[in-house]
């Protein structure tokens, strides 16, 4: 019989496997913007780029919603709110031909049942194997990646199996830009019902295989932990006396031998002392082993922090602001990739099979990431991220009009970007305990909310008068600033 935690383990990779297509966003959204122009002719194509970046900005936020659920209810609930909300925005969307219908429904609504759903099948999937949360972090959150390469395949395939490349038309503002033609964009709400139906299969199954926990249970015996060092001490000293008690009745049998003599009363009690010193060391041991898998991969164990003492902490501020520079690259990568290629002429499979390739391996590289931290540290995976982010935006601009490095590096950031999502939950865990370590990371995940805000005016107003080139070098400046601080970086806290 398979174990119970490996399916409820599945359980939540499915669940991220299925909300984790709205990934496809950058996939899908040319062909919504081309069934938009039907009716508006003033939407363009990097206009609507913005909903990728609105939808990752209210799912970060949306951890927030979690936060309440688990409160008051249990963790799995949060799951059930955003898997069904997630499907009614699917459905919904089918509906919608106006882009602030789509930004507002797609954009907001979809984010948000995504970052409803993420953290809670996250933290129950911890849970289940909490001395291998690196591992258990890439396999849950690597699903959620790899549901975008499965479903790039599957829209595609509805709406231009033909692989009809888009043709130049002029927007209201007298620019060119490039749209996929009516016979195309008309089969944008067939593509949102197909998928609709598909993604409420596949949460009902995962949903079944999940077993639910109790986080209020949870947190009172982390806090019990941090009393297992005082016990601990205790039981040293106490040790010590039971072996003085038992050093003077092995003096006392010495003594009482060279007399010829012994009670019976004498003997009874040396052999309760031994009895004693046995079942103490065995409780004592016990503590111990309890107490160091409790606190496994924990650097401050001893450090009783609230949720506001760590939000003064230098190692918080740290990340979060390093996320939000450094997160904008990969960001750009995820929603604009198909934007990008169109502009050079790319044919629409091809933009596919980059971007599938990339969600692919955004999801099965984070398992890698997850291992690499629990074996290192937070600081060395995000230097070899940044260096890695630097070195690709600097070198874009002049291998971009190759085809096969097109895809090598478009891909390398969506890896890149894996390697972000994967740091954020253990690394808040590894610093801040179980206790406070998930309501870290949902604060810390804002920071890539935030990032994708910030890589859309970037990328839309700031180089707009600028050579294209000079927007790549923005985002290797932007992670140059993260890797800077990083290298100062400690997962030591300092005592209040």
């Amino acid at each position: 019989m398979v174990n119970r935690k490996i399916l409820t383990v599945f359980g939540c990779a499915l669940t991220h496997f299925t909300i984790g297509t709205m990934y496809c966003t950058g996939n899908i959204m040319p062909y919504v913007t081309s069934y938009i122009f039907l009716k508006d002719e003033s939407v363009t194509m990097a206009s609507m780029t913005l909903v990728f970046y609105i939808c990752f900005l209210t799912y970060s936020l949306s951890c927030q919603i979690f936060n309440i659920i688990q409160i008051k209810y249990t963790p799995k609930k949060g799951i059930y709110a955003g898997a069904i909300l997630y499907v009614i925005v699917v459905f919904a969307a089918s509906a919608c031909q106006n882009r602030i219908a789509v930004i507002i429904i797609y954009g907001i609504l979809l984010g948000a049942a995504s970052g409803t759903a993420y953290p809670a099948a996250l933290m129950i999937a911890i849970n289940c194997f909490p001395e291998r949360k690196g591992l258990i972090t890439g396999i849950v959150a690597g699903s959620f990646a790899v549901g975008a390469f499965v479903f790039n395949f599957v829209a595609t395939a509805i709406v231009n199996p033909s692989n009809i490349k888009p043709y130049e038309r002029t927007v209201s503002n007298g620019n060119k830009e490039k749209f996929f033609e009516k016979s195309i964009a008309e089969n944008v709400p067939k593509m949102f019902l197909i998928l609709g139906s598909i993604y409420t299969v596949l949460l009902t199954i995962s949903l079944s295989l999940i077993q639910d926990i109790n986080i209020k249970a949870q947190n009172k015996s982390a806090n019990s932990i941090s009393q297992l060092s005082t016990i601990n001490q205790e039981n040293e000293e106490s040790k010590k006396t039971n072996k003085e008690i038992t050093k003077n009745s092995n003096h006392l049998k010495v003594d009482s031998d060279d007399a010829n003599f012994i009670s019976s009363s004498q003997f009874s009690e040396f052999n309760i002392a031994i009895e004693n010193l046995c079942v103490e060391e065995n409780i004592e041991s016990e503590k111990k082993i309890e107490y160091k898998k409790a606190t496994t991969f924990i650097m401050n164990p001893d450090i009783d922090f609230s949720v506001t003492d760590a939000f003064k902490t230098r190692q918080f501020h740290q990340v979060f602001w390093c996320f939000i520079l450094s997160g904008t690259a990969g960001l750009f990568a995820v929603a604009s990739f198909k934007t990008i290629g169109i502009k050079y002429g790319y044919d629409d499979t091809f933009l596919t099979v980059t971007g599938s390739l990339g969600s692919i391996l955004n999801g099965t590289m984070r398992p890698f990431w997850g291992m690499f931290f629990d074996r290192t540290s937070f600081k060395m995976v995000y230097l070899i991220i940044l260096c890695t982010q630097i070195c690709i935006c600097v070198t874009f601009p002049e291998v971009s009009k190759f085809k096969p490095a097109f895809l090598i590096w478009l891909v390398t950031l969506f890896v890149c970007s894996g390697g972000h999502f994967t740091l954020l939950a253990p690394t808040a865990v590894r610093i801040y305990s179980r206790v406070i370590g998930p309501k870290i990371y949902s604060f810390f995940i804002i920071s890539m909310g935030l990032a994708s805000i910030s890589v859309y005016f970037i990328q839309v107003y700031a180089t707009v008068k600028l050579d294209p080139s000079i927007f790549f070098y923005i985002l290797a400046g932007l992670s140059g600033c993260s890797l800077i601080s990083t290298i100062f970086f400690s997962e030591i806290l300092k005592a209040k």
